[in-house]
């Protein structure tokens, strides 16, 4: 285990049942990290979640670093008022351009989306050629790249850049010509490439997942992070002793920067479920 990911200070606390209840934190640019969510609600449905989505500046995937990070400080400033026990950055252009800089901010475990996609990519390729689509911004930090190239050099790795995917998900876009076309127009390339695994570097890019499926073909294998994201999560929490001691269903939270036309129902279509979301304003002065 990352010392990074699990400090010291979490491990054998006198305080580890009050701590325990603690609530996990979220966040992302947008709506798009509510697939990580589902993914908690399944396998941790005991867990208290807090979850940020920063949609009156989404997307993160066409700003700059300096602003990305900017964003991004702010959001777990937010998120540490409620006193969490994790953070999780459910947004891959934070995982890639922030990430160092928001474990430095906190002394609690801190766990992005990248490294859990890339692992799994890893495990389950056929035939060593990788694709990521992603923001341009993730696309650009070549952290992906990096990641994989530390790990096995000699995998072929192709990336896309693929920007309305997001403006799709964040407008509920999700079927029709229109979006296959537009589906076809990023894909061709990495198709042609034959890839077997394809990392959708975007929790965005889930709610396309029938789309992209279609698209690239039953045998390539499309990896989603949040399924990893929560294993790690849970293994850290396990460490720390910190899974959650009460045994009923938790109640959650959801905050958004900006209206989120119709959430209740966006909620039933990402979560299953009928949530209710609170508009919140994180301090632009930080």
């Amino acid at each position: 285990m990352s010392e990074k990911l699990l400090p010291k200070q979490f491990i054998n606390l006198s305080s580890v049942i009050s701590r325990s209840n603690s609530p996990i934190g979220i966040f992302d640019s947008g709506i798009g990290g509510l697939t990580v969510v589902k993914q908690f609600l399944a396998c941790l449905p005991e867990e208290k979640i807090v979850y940020f989505g920063d949609t009156a500046r989404v997307p993160y995937g066409s700003k700059s670093k300096a602003t990305v990070i900017k964003f991004a400080l702010q959001n777990l400033r937010f998120l540490l008022q409620f006193d969490p026990k994790l953070i999780v950055v459910a947004c891959n252009t934070i995982s890639a351009l922030a990430l160092p800089l928001l474990r430095k901010e906190t002394s609690l475990p801190v766990i992005g989306v990248l490294e859990p996609a890339v692992a799994k990519a890893l495990e389950i390729t056929r035939n060593q050629r990788i694709g990521i689509i992603g923001t341009i911004a993730t696309i650009r930090s070549k952290a992906y790249f990096h990641l994989i190239y530390r790990r096995r050099r000699e995998i072929s790795f192709f990336a896309r850049a693929c920007p309305l995917f997001v403006v799709l998900v964040e407008e509920n876009w999700l079927k029709g010509k229109i979006v296959e076309d537009i589906c076809h127009y990023y894909l061709k390339e990495l198709k042609k490439n034959k890839v077997d695994t394809l990392i959708l570097g975007c929790t965005h890019y889930p709610l396309l997942k029938k789309i992209i499926r279609k698209e690239m073909g039953r045998k390539v294998s499309l990896v989603d992070s949040a399924e990893e994201v929560v294993r790690m999560s849970k293994e850290i929490l396990k460490e720390g002793k910190l899974l959650v001691s009460r045994t009923k269903p938790a109640g959650h939270h959801f905050f958004f920067s900006d209206e989120v036309p119709n959430f209740r129902k966006i909620s039933r279509q990402f979560l299953g479920r009928d949530f209710k979301a609170k508009i919140i304003q994180v301090d632009q002065n930080v």
